[in-house]
Order: C-alpha cells, then structure tokens, then sequence
C-alpha cells in the first residue's frame, strides 16, 4: 500500500495521515482471515431489506472517510450538557 501511494507522488507525512492506521495494524500481521471476511454488514443489511449497508453498520464512514467516533472521547460543552439535562460529577 506505502509503494503504490509513493508511486502516486504522494508525500510520508501524507500516507501517514490518510493510511497510517492501516500500516500501523498490518505491521502486527495479516488479518487471520486473509482478507476474505463474512461481511456480516452486509449480510444483515440483506435480510433486514435495507437498501444501504450503513444502516446495519456500527459505525458507518461519511463521504471523507470518517466516523462519529473517530476523535472520541471529545470536551462537551456546558451547552450540549444542559441541552441533554447531564451533569458532570467530579
């Protein structure tokens, strides 16, 4: 993957940003099912009549490759707390 994104005159800082994780992971070994998963997504979205796999994804990836829970845990403002009637014990 590093190879083909140099090839594509890409930066190492940009690899790193866009693919970093992945490099990270694969360093500990392929994955054991050699890349071939069930898609249980997938599979559960069939049986469920879901026209999109996002619907029966945990955690679905927006058009940027991003997820809802990417930069979690976040600060939370006094204003989202009050609006969800939570207050933070300390």
């Amino acid at each position: 993957m590093k190879a083909t994104y140099k090839i594509m005159g890409y930066s190492e800082q940009e690899i790193q940003a866009s693919i970093g994780h992945m490099l990270e992971a694969f360093s500990y070994g392929a994955p054991p099912h050699g890349g071939i998963a069930l898609g249980l997504d997938r599979l559960a979205a069939l049986l469920s009549g879901e026209d999109s796999i996002k619907e029966t994804m945990a955690f679905p990836m927006t058009a940027t490759g991003r997820t809802a829970v990417m930069d979690a845990p976040a600060a939370v403002s006094d204003e989202q707390l009050k609006e969800l009637s939570l207050k933070i014990v300390r």
